[in-house]
């Protein structure tokens, strides 16, 4: 790995505190449209047969679809788009940057990438959570982030209560801490090569990281600490679903997914964190075993209707941050860019694990919506994440094994 990312990792997990969370209502930046990233994933695969088959603003809409039919002028959804891993690198989705067969060329993923640049401005500079306890669905520096795998660990992250004077007190060491460090390398500095005031320069650069951690946690030391009930037991309407999506919305597991949606609300909310990635893979109610007899109608059916449940989890998401105003006068949809893909695909062509046609909804954010783009089938998704990050202010040109950004 390169000795900038290390430096700069390092930076950020040693010198600075965990404090406890104060959060107020999303506060709403008038000079930034956009200020908030939610990343999410589907493990399992969504089944491509189903997607719409028109495009444009006209587009036909199909019952995969049916629940976010509602909100189509708040997302785009696009399509016919490739992907580089297979059924062991679903979790990559964000952070595909050549064939998962060389994960060692895996830099900084996209959420990761937004927040080294919307990070600052909250406590929490990016929260990822997965719902199996594995790693490799956010990195930084080529290093996967350990993800958060338990909704009160979650709660607690985000809410929890701490001592706030005993965090007061590691705080100023924290900084007495870093003045002593960068006093020491500006005296270090005038005796050194020149390949060494290079390194030198390099540390410089994790410092003033650390440092604006460190502002940021000042900020948050003083904020009115937010008390919300934990959001368990998620209920769905269930009226006129058939008998198996009934069984999928009232699973003990996927409920806990819906848990951690909730959470995750709340923390962009109250402006606890304006970054998320969430990652999910599980076999509930069969649909992993489902989706590989997707040939025959009974597993055709079944995957369609697991598609169905992701997108009323999804649809429930979104229409919180559409009904929550902000003091920008807009809503909280308005200033998150929310994108939501499926690693794999799932059709009778190519069985339970393609990677032909992946789908990725890219939601809010003050795009121009209310349209499906169908791709070439050749471009993959950093394309359209190369869009959302430039669309968040962040000054790159490409990302991963982009070619283009994409026209959303």
């Amino acid at each position: 790995m390169r000795r900038r990312n290390f430096l700069r990792s390092a930076g950020c997990t040693l010198m600075l505190p965990a404090l406890e969370t104060f959060g107020q209502e999303a506060k709403g930046d008038d000079s930034v449209k956009a200020n908030r990233l939610f990343c999410m994933n589907i493990g399992n695969g969504m089944c491509s047969d189903n997607f719409p088959t028109s495009t444009g603003k006209d587009y036909q809409s199909t019952s995969t679809f049916k629940p976010l039919e509602h909100l189509k002028k708040d997302f785009t959804l696009c399509t016919n788009l490739r992907n580089y891993g297979n059924h062991f690198d679903t979790m990559y989705a964000f952070a595909e940057y050549a064939d998962h067969s060389s994960p060692e060329l895996i830099r900084d993923s996209v959420d990761e990438i937004a927040a080294s640049h919307l990070g600052y401005d909250t406590r929490i500079r990016n929260l990822v959570v997965e719902q199996r306890n594995s790693v490799g669905i956010s990195w930084k520096g080529g290093l996967a982030i350990s993800p958060i795998t338990n909704s009160q660990v979650l709660f607690q992250k985000i809410f929890g209560q701490v001592d706030r004077g005993k965090r007061a007190e590691l705080l100023e060491l924290k900084k007495s801490m870093l003045d002593a460090t960068r006093k020491q390398a500006k005296r270090l500095s005038n005796n050194v090569s020149k390949e060494d005031g290079v390194k030198l320069d390099e540390y410089f650069s994790s410092l003033r990281e650390s440092e604006k951690s460190i502002q940021r946690s000042e900020r948050w030391l003083s904020k009115k600490q937010v008390e919300v009930p934990f959001p368990e037991n998620v209920k769905f309407d269930t009226q006129g679903c058939t008998e198996y999506l009934q069984k999928i919305l009232t699973d003990t597991t996927f409920n806990e997914r819906s848990t951690y949606l909730d959470l995750l609300f709340l923390a962009f909310k109250y402006d606890i964190t304006r970054v998320a990635n969430v990652y999910s893979e599980w076999n509930w109610r069969g649909h992993h075993t489902d989706s590989h007899q997707v040939q025959n109608k009974e597993g055709y059916v079944k995957t369609l209707e697991a598609d169905q449940a992701y997108m009323m989890q999804t649809a429930r998401f979104l229409d919180k941050l559409k009904s929550t105003k902000t003091k920008a006068g807009g809503t909280l949809l308005d200033q998150t860019v929310c994108l939501i893909t499926s690693s794999l695909s799932i059709s009778k062509e190519e069985g339970p694990h393609g990677y032909k046609n992946n789908p990725v909804i890219v939601a809010g954010g003050g795009f121009d919506h209310n349209k499906h783009i169908k791709f070439n089938g050749t471009d993959n998704r950093n394309n359209v994440y190369l869009a959302a990050l430039q669309h968040l202010g962040c000054e790159i040109d490409s990302f991963a094994t982009s070619s283009a950004s994409a026209n959303l």
